[in-house]
């Protein structure tokens, strides 16, 4: 009997995870026209639990015809001898979609309804455990970065022609590292999909043993997905002081303008957005490279900023004993002498019209200074303010919040310069 006319109604009972390290096990109820056709719709409900997705019509019937065996039946009956080599030739062709995942199984029970001539099969299946490396991705939200768009090809910088894909690129391998070591996300990387792909095809090769095999299928999608476009502008260089032969003061030159988004990825829905411009005169001369590093890692910083403030700004998650402020955050995130403002949390505030939770109301209760930074943690200082209200749960957010994205400027000075480039001392 073909397997198209097969009526087949499956009882899927709850995934259970078993005691036994590195092995879990499944248990689900196939019900067909025949026994074999029982065990094997018993063995893909099993696999379609463990895999998390449903197995195709297409799929189903090429293990059905490739398992080819008849039951013996009399009164509905089948044999033990002959339920043995069912199983055993029904696992080998549900194996090869397993990838060899499957340890092993055991039937718990069968039976057959005269009234509808069916049989009705309950199997117990062993699969290799979950492989799981470091934290759980599970506890975190995914992000994934893509390459922001330029809106022209190239650019110039003191006379060199400077690459905008290039740049972009740098761009968002430093906004990696940045939101990664925020550690607030479960970050993807797609710039080596295709080295992943082609491990991941190492492992479905049939070669790999079930500790390995079972990490096929967990290549993660992205909840978070951070897109954006850039508008460059040729910097010049500045004018030489025909005195001194130095290079004279310069006005702001507004070299890039990034205009990013945060969109939810299953439904494209915009969660975040903002401006963040460089400024070309705030990064002291030097050589190019140096220039498209800065730049770059100026720009990575001040995004990353922007949505760590508005979607997961920093917390107080612990006081020392010396009375310092354990800020939950490391590694590139904060630096050893600034500055932040310290809110206390009040109460949700919801909009009228829609019901939703805007936000909590803050309330600033002081200032606070970085002094120690570690990979995954900060230590602050208490500079002004009440330290009793910065308790665990706090907000902090750089002074001011949204500055631009510049590098430290030289001290100012006196000395002013007159149009025909001589100099006027303050005295």
């Amino acid at each position: 009997m073909k397997f198209g006319r097969i009526v087949a109604v499956l009882a899927v009972l709850a995934l259970t995870v078993m005691g036994v390290a590195g092995e879990v096990q499944v248990q689900a109820v196939g019900i067909g026209e025949s026994y074999r056709s029982a065990v094997g719709e018993a063995l893909l409900s099993a696999l379609e639990q463990y895999r998390g997705v449903t197995i195709s019509s297409t799929e189903r019937a090429e293990v059905m015809k490739s398992a080819t065996s008849t039951s013996v039946a009399q009164n509905g009956q089948v044999d033990d001898q002959r339920k043995l080599a069912i199983n055993d030739e029904v696992n080998r062709s549900v194996q090869q979609m397993a990838n060899g995942r499957i340890l092993g199984f055991a039937p718990l029970g069968d039976s057959y309804d005269a009234a509808t001539g069916k049989y009705r099969v309950r199997v117990n299946v062993r699969f290799a455990g979950p492989y799981v490396v470091g934290l759980n991705p599970a506890n975190r939200r995914r992000m994934a970065v893509s390459t922001f768009r330029p809106v022209r090809s190239n650019y110039s910088w003191h006379g060199q022609v400077g690459g905008t894909t290039e740049w972009a690129m740098a761009l968002a391998d430093k906004l990696n590292v940045c939101l990664t070591q925020t550690r607030k996300f479960t970050m993807l990387d797609r710039k080596y999909d295709a080295e992943v792909t082609e491990e991941l095809d190492r492992l479905a090769g049939g070669n790999a043993s079930p500790a390995d095999a079972v990490r096929l299928n967990q290549k993660l999608g992205t909840d978070y997905l951070v897109v954006g476009e850039i508008a460059f502008n040729d910097v010049v260089a500045p004018a030489v002081n025909p005195y001194t032969g130095r290079p004279m003061p310069q006005a702001s030159q507004l070299f890039a303008e990034i205009t990013y988004r945060v969109l939810l990825a299953p439904t494209g829905q915009l969660k975040w957005t903002d401006v963040v411009r460089i400024d070309a005169a705030s990064f002291a001369a030097g050589d190019f490279a140096t220039f498209v590093s800065a730049t770059t890692e100026a720009a990575a910083c001040s995004i990353s900023d922007g949505m760590m403030s508005n979607i997961l700004p920093f917390e107080i998650v612990g006081r020392t004993g010396s009375g310092q402020l354990v800020v939950g955050e490391g590694g590139k995130s904060l630096k050893a002498g600034e500055c932040l403002t310290v809110f206390a949390l009040g109460e949700e505030v919801k909009d009228s019209r829609t019901g939703e939770v805007l936000d909590v109301l803050e309330d600033a209760v002081g200032t606070v200074q970085i002094v120690r930074v570690t990979e995954k943690l900060s230590y602050a200082q208490v500079v002004e303010g009440d330290a009793a209200k910065m308790v665990v749960g706090s907000r902090l957010r750089r002074v001011p919040l949204g500055a631009p994205a510049t590098a430290p400027r030289a001290p100012t000075t006196s000395v002013r310069t007159t149009a025909s480039g001589g100099v006027v001392v303050p005295f």
